[in-house]
């Protein structure tokens, strides 16, 4: 037998399988599409996170400010002899917070309300968020709120 024939009787060592040449590709880009799908998700949901932590702050800041100014300050008592809170003084002090802090420069589209029930102060802020990425098919601005309540002390 010569080196001819040994070469043809050997069997092959590396066979080509019908079918899987490129598949490592389609891998590849599946898994990649998937990774940076996952970075869009992650990045818009640390943004939205992070402006609703910080409009929580400012509605903490507006409500102590409202109510610290409206117990240095108090209306006339009512007639059960309890203080009454005065609603325009409470918006008052909020609109000169907010603006003090300069939170129209910070929200995109911010809206706020101040409610006073009996010894209550409550701020309402709202604002909207405009996202990093919008993927076809997602919304790009998502509304956010923030509520932050505090009682006024009576002496």
């Amino acid at each position: 037998m010569n080196a001819g024939e040994a070469a043809q009787d050997r069997p092959a060592t590396r066979s080509k399988r019908c079918g899987e040449h490129g598949q490592m590709t389609v891998l590849i880009i599946g898994f990649t599409a998937i990774i940076l799908l996952m970075i869009v998700v992650v990045t818009d949901i640390s943004k939205v996170f992070l402006v609703r932590r910080d409009l929580d702050a400012t509605a903490d800041g507006a409500v102590l400010a409202a109510a610290n100014g409206l117990a240095a300050i108090y209306a006339q008592p009512a007639a059960d002899g309890n203080a009454e809170l005065d609603p325009d003084e409470a918006r008052r002090l909020t609109a000169d917070y907010l603006n003090q802090v300069a939170a129209s420069n910070r929200f995109d589209d911010l809206d706020w309300s101040t409610d006073v029930n009996g010894t209550t102060v409550t701020v309402h802020l709202t604002s909207a968020v405009n996202l990093p990425f919008q993927p076809p098919g997602w919304p790009g601005t998502i509304a956010i709120a923030a509520d932050s309540s505090a009682t006024v002390p009576i002496r």
